[in-house]
């Protein structure tokens, strides 16, 4: 009992004082309540996603514009599949696959909270000849593990945001 007072307990304190914090877990705004999503693609998984994330920190996603205090506008989402190497009968065998997003936050009035910004993930696909449709999946779930890496970089970018 006297040892976990003396050593589990600053310990705990310490980590508490350096910032520590959960991967994911992110500290959002008080003022950013209601939020409506504007995306200006047809990237639908992200939008989705992001609704989800924002909601499982209490903002209000509303979805007509007009009922929310901010927009968090997605201007732009695209993913680009470049070959890094080729095997010796010319096929592909490593991909770089790179997916980008502009965002912006703004209020009503168009007073713009979070000036236009770019997230960019990138991830390396190796693909397995004797196994084409094991490499379709895996890059269809790399896919979505860049979506949600790129919506974390986005709630970090608006949780910094004043």
């Amino acid at each position: 009992m006297n040892i976990c007072r003396t050593i589990i307990l600053p310990i705990i304190l310490l980590l508490a004082g350096c910032g520590f914090h959960l991967r994911g877990m992110i500290d959002m705004p008080q003022w950013l309540d209601n939020v409506a999503i504007i995306s200006q693609d047809a990237n639908r998984d992200l939008s989705t996603q992001l609704k989800n994330q924002l909601q499982n920190y209490k903002i209000k996603v509303s979805a007509d514009p007009a009922l929310a205090k901010y927009w968090l506008i997605i201007q732009s989402s695209s993913f680009q599949r470049h070959i890094t190497s080729v095997s010796s009968s010319t096929t592909p065998r490593q991909y770089q696959l790179i997916f980008t997003v502009a965002f912006m936050l703004q209020d009503l009035q168009g007073k713009e909270i979070t000036h236009s910004s770019q997230v960019v993930v990138t991830r390396q696909i190796t693909v397995n000849s004797d196994r084409i449709l094991g490499s379709d999946d895996e890059e269809s779930i790399t896919k979505d593990e860049m979506i949600r890496d790129a919506i974390t970089q986005i709630l970090s970018r608006l949780s910094r945001s004043s």
